[in-house]
């Protein structure tokens, strides 16, 4: 592969575990809510029909009709708790690395592996080396749903031992940061691990949800993590360049964003402050809610932008009537899933050909392939 491949370093795949339940399952709760029917709704799965197999058999399809080059299809290690012991079902979704090995790559020549490793499991560094050895291209974290806090210890153990995990050369991290919508965790108290800042606006808010309150975001120590990481020369990439979803504009305070810290790691990229290296993506952004962002974007140094898609986060072509679908959108939302329009077209490409208006002639499109010499 030359390093001027498209590949769509943010693909979500998943199992409700009917066939195949020590590769993955979903929660019943989740399997509830509006926001998986969504999810079903623009995969082109019907509700009665969700399965292991439907879902296998309708990523590929996406997949291999796509013009991607490659995808990253991401796993998601489930929950381990504080002792480092592995609960399943501490987790709403989960999906096993050999998922992707044994099914996904098997089947389209397309996929690589976007393995997923909990920190705090104590055979972390053996499991890395081990999907190394089976072609990893990036470790995925989600620490909201997979109760991981950045602020402890072994976060950072774990950055500086994927700074050469890949025979000496970094291993990427996928690490989600800001609002998390898609996955929540199964501990409300924990939605707030995926945060690299916190206002006194946030502090205030959070005093009053008394009981319920959110865990306060040790910065000071998830600053420390990530700096021993990347002084040992890791590689981050910073999901959604941690933006908000929804809010945006006048009413951007009523929605955390991690943005403002998330620039300021990849403009110091070049300051020489330590050998590692901080990227972002901008998967999730064809939606009318993060279309106000995209001259934010614009203002990044564009060699650490990386394209993604967070299929099967919804896709909009949003370059036609926007105020109809925010509308629909909103609907939507609140559970009328008749007001959704999926895009006829294969739903990564149109992800793909949003983003190239927005962004025409941006390398962001080819900078994956570069940044794992593939």
């Amino acid at each position: 592969m030359s390093n001027g491949n498209l590949i769509d370093v943010h693909v979500h795949v998943g199992l409700v575990g009917n066939r195949w339940p020590e590769w993955g399952r979903m929660s019943k709760w989740y399997r509830d809510q509006v926001g998986f029917k969504i999810f079903l709704k623009f995969a082109g799965i019907k509700p009665e029909e969700v399965s292991d197999t439907h879902l296998t058999e309708a990523i590929i399809k996406t997949i291999d009709s796509s013009k991607m080059d490659k995808v990253v299809c991401l796993a998601l290690d489930p929950v381990y708790d504080i002792k480092g012991i592995r609960n399943e079902g501490a987790s709403h979704v989960w999906i096993d690395n050999e998922y992707i090995i044994q099914q996904l790559q098997k089947s389209s020549n397309k996929v690589l592996l976007g393995a997923s490793v909990h920190p705090y499991d104590p055979e972390f560094k053996a499991r890395v080396s081990n999907y190394v050895d089976k072609g990893a291209v990036l470790i995925k974290w989600l620490p909201s749903a997979q109760q991981i806090n950045l602020a402890d210890e072994r976060v950072g153990e774990a950055l500086e031992f994927l700074a050469t995990a890949k025979n000496g050369k970094p291993l990427p991290l996928l690490l989600h940061v800001g609002g998390e919508y898609a996955i929540p965790t199964t501990n409300e108290k924990t939605s707030t691990y995926d945060y690299l800042c916190w206002s006194w606006l946030e502090g205030v808010r959070n005093s009053v949800r008394f009981k319920n309150k959110y865990f306060t975001p040790q910065i000071k120590e998830i600053k420390k993590n990530l700096r021993k990481g990347l002084d040992a020369g890791a590689t981050i990439i910073f999901a959604h360049c941690g933006l908000p979803y929804f809010a945006n504009g006048l009413l951007s305070f009523l929605e955390h964003s991690d943005f403002p810290v998330v620039k300021k790691y990849l403009e110091q990229n070049d300051k020489n402050l330590y050998s590692g290296k901080c990227y972002a993506d901008i998967s999730a952004f064809s939606t009318p809610f993060r279309k106000p962002y995209f001259d934010y974007l614009k203002e990044l140094p564009e060699e650490y932008l990386l394209f993604g898609s967070d299929y099967p986060t919804p896709v909009f072509e949003i370059f036609s009537d926007e105020k109809e679908k925010k509308s629909d959108f909103k609907a939507m939302m609140n559970g009328h899933l008749e007001r959704i329009v999926v895009p006829e077209d294969n739903l990564l490409d149109v992800n793909h050909q949003m983003l190239c208006k927005a962004f025409r002639g941006h390398p962001l499109f080819t900078n994956f392939s570069k940044l794992i010499e593939f």
